[in-house]
């Protein structure tokens, strides 16, 4: 069976992740949409949830996906699939509910197939709850607060050329968890810089690491990484070398095992700089936001940027050339890449060049960039996200 998934805004980035785990088919990377096969699911911790929603639980850079019910040649063929769905899936005197989205059409096209939804159950004088406001594609948001894959059903169509794709959505992203393991935790430090749980996800999926494997973060601030490596079902080690930052780390560790079920031990913190851990026992993989260097208020100078350039690449070989005697065989990273009068200033490929003597190798990400830039608007520093790989 193939599916069809819906991306979030870095597409390329949210693509790279996704094919850990199924195969790809195609890519628009103009309209966010993918399609997959031969998708890999697991269970490592027994959820009570399709194995679809913990498909997607899993990942940080995909919004919704569906099982694709085919390709037609006219709008009337996907209605009648529609219908016959929405008949079949919906209880006797229960208004069904119903949610559409429509990519490569514009908004006339998703305007007619509502109309021609509301038709039939006018003409069966029946009614029908069209769940899109404002004539507009629905979104991952209003699907988790209607509740729409537990009470209805919705459909993402894709005109292609004079065909259309028909996918029934069969899971889409948990936007209160993001909440809870994000704003809602109980330590947070706006001053060192929020990780996202999203991209903490996605770091940990292009390490690849095996349900076996310990996950480490040498840098690990509030514990982010940490904590999504455990709701995932791996074993965590954070460390960091502000003490305060890992008595947060516990306890945000602490209080989300309890909201999501994940074994309180199953991570473990403590203080070291991550020069001076002894590299040589550790063993797995390391995922890491890393420091970023300084929290610019203002536009950096270039003489600023140099300085952090040096300090964090100086940082960085040193853990590489500990890593050498260790078993670790993937690390995930971000580097800070600066915005500097409209150009990017990246230590990215000195590292790259600099570190293969210590037997590790940058890995391509798509194609042959081996490294994307995430950033948000008007911020001074952006990360730079790569994975390198231990050559055998």
């Amino acid at each position: 069976m193939s599916y069809l998934f819906l991306l979030g805004r870095n597409p390329e980035l949210s693509r790279a992740e996704l094919k850990k785990f199924c195969e790809e088919v195609f890519f628009d990377p103009q309209k966010s949409l993918f399609i997959g096969k031969n998708l890999k699911f697991e269970n490592p911790r027994a959820l009570p949830k399709s194995p679809e929603q913990i498909f997607l639980d899993r990942l940080g850079g995909t919004i919704r996906f569906g099982k694709i019910l085919g390709e037609f040649s006219s709008k009337k063929e996907v209605l009648d699939q529609i219908l016959n769905i929405i008949n079949k899936t919906t209880k006797e005197d229960i208004i069904p509910k119903v949610g559409l989205s429509v990519f490569g059409g514009g908004k006339s096209l998703l305007g007619d197939f509502m109309g021609m939804i509301k038709q039939d159950f006018e003409a069966r004088r029946t009614k029908v709850r069209i769940e899109n406001h404002a004539g507009k594609n629905m979104t991952s948001g209003q699907i988790f607060d209607r509740r729409l894959l537990q009470k209805g059903n919705e459909f993402v169509i894709w005109k292609n050329g004079n065909s259309f794709l028909l996918s029934q959505t069969v899971a889409n992203q948990n936007l209160r968890n993001y909440t809870l393991r994000d704003r809602k935790k109980s330590f947070r430090d706006a001053k060192m810089g929020m990780l996202p749980p999203k991209l903490a996800q996605i770091l940990i999926n292009l390490a690849n690491p095996k349900l076996e494997d310990l996950v480490i973060d040498p840098f690990c601030g509030s514990g982010t990484v940490n904590t999504e490596a455990a709701v995932i079902g791996f074993r965590t080690e954070g460390s960091d070398i502000n003490a305060n930052f890992i008595k947060g780390a516990q306890q945000n560790f602490i209080e989300m095992s309890t909201k999501f079920r994940y074994p309180p031990d199953s991570g473990r913190f403590f203080v070291e700089d991550a020069i001076q851990i002894n590299w040589e026992n550790k063993s797995g993989v390391i995922c890491t936001e890393g420091f970023l260097g300084h929290n610019f208020t203002k536009a950096p100078e270039i003489k600023e940027i140099d300085a952090q350039a040096r300090m964090i690449l100086k940082i960085w070989l040193n853990v590489f050339k500990k890593l050498e005697k260790s078993k670790i065989k993937t690390i995930s990273l971000c580097l800070p890449c600066w915005n500097f009068k409209g150009r990017k200033i990246s230590i990215a490929k000195q590292l790259f060049a600099k570190v293969e003597k210590n037997g590790f190798i940058a890995q391509p990400l798509f194609e042959e960039e081996k490294s994307f830039i995430y950033e948000r608007d008007k911020t001074f520093v952006a990360r730079e996200i790569c994975v390198l790989k231990r050559l055998s």
